[in-house]
């Protein structure tokens, strides 16, 4: 019973903190997607984008080594581990709702648009953004001050967003288990073995946050990232841009490069994907909007 009421805890304190973050509806969601495209000039868009998203929350997720339920347990917990190590969640309500709306929009574009994303900024200067399985993403105040529009912010949240449809750190969650000699990590194994439920997360969080997720996965999340933020309508070369930025700030940053490609590999994914996906310049970043919802607000 005890063990039961500090794993109940352990989750609410997750919900407490990451879900308090404002969600965008549906409605407002259809507005930034529908504004997108008419900038774009191409309006068309917008109905795509609907019926894409349609298709994707009819679709489903598909059957899952790790099952939904066992999911949402171990990216709360793990969504946990990154606030605590990260300064916890930056207050600031427009701000978080601002962010959402932008995230929500690009969500729907994903292959797993059917789960409930939550999106919250980090009390965290370091240039940084992250996700844990079913549905987490955050991003660090350092990081947003280091964006310069619209566009940018969409590219960085779909980019987390393509670790969680892609399954990325459920891998390593199915790893750890496998070692662990763990089969499923429902309520019932967490009341039998609370430290042993703690030693994956642990494990787990060491190395999505120290070792940093395989290569390929981080280079494939950016070429998704840059395809589900031009589906709504963003400009496509905004990460190409924003990549650009942060080399030339970070340059030779060897701490970054234990977590992350370096800025040259990923540069040239992200050409890559512009030229296969023959993803055509809209315009549309919107600096001013991104802009007026930062102005005193970090």
């Amino acid at each position: 019973m005890r063990s039961n009421r500090w794993f109940r805890a352990y989750q609410a304190s997750v919900q407490v903190v990451v879900l308090g973050s404002l969600l965008a509806g549906c409605t407002e969601m259809q507005q930034i997607a529908g504004e997108a495209a008419r900038l774009s000039g191409q309006p068309g868009l917008a109905t795509s984008f609907q019926k894409g998203a349609t298709m994707a929350q009819q679709a489903g997720s598909a059957l899952l080594p790790i099952g939904e339920e066992e999911e949402r347990s171990l990216g709360a917990s793990l969504a946990l581990q990154v606030v605590t190590r990260y300064g916890g969640i930056y207050e600031h309500r427009e701000l978080t709702r601002y962010v959402n709306l932008v995230g929500q929009v690009v969500a729907l574009t994903c292959n797993r648009a059917n789960l409930d994303y939550h999106f919250a900024i980090l009390n965290h200067d370091s240039i940084n953004a992250f996700a844990t399985p079913a549905g987490y993403v955050f991003i660090t105040r350092g990081m947003l001050q280091h964006l310069q529009n619209e566009a940018e912010l969409a590219a960085v949240l779909g980019h987390e967003i393509a670790h969680i449809s892609e399954k990325h750190i459920l891998t390593i969650l199915q790893r750890e288990k496998q070692i662990a000699g763990i089969t499923e990590v429902g309520l019932t194994y967490v009341n039998q073995n609370p430290a042993l439920f703690k030693g994956l997360i642990d494990a787990v969080a060491k190395k999505l946050l120290d070792e940093g997720l395989d290569q390929g996965k981080e280079l494939e999340a950016d070429r998704l990232g840059v395809v589900f933020a031009a589906r709504v309508g963003y400009e496509p070369t905004a990460y190409r841009t924003l990549l650009q930025r942060l080399r030339a700030v970070k340059g030779d940053d060897r701490a970054f490069f234990k977590t992350h490609p370096n800025f040259s590999t990923r540069l040239t994914e992200v050409e890559g994907v512009l030229s296969t996906q023959q993803l055509k310049s809209t315009g549309v970043l919107l600096p001013e909007r991104f802009l007026h919802s930062l102005q005193g607000r970090l």
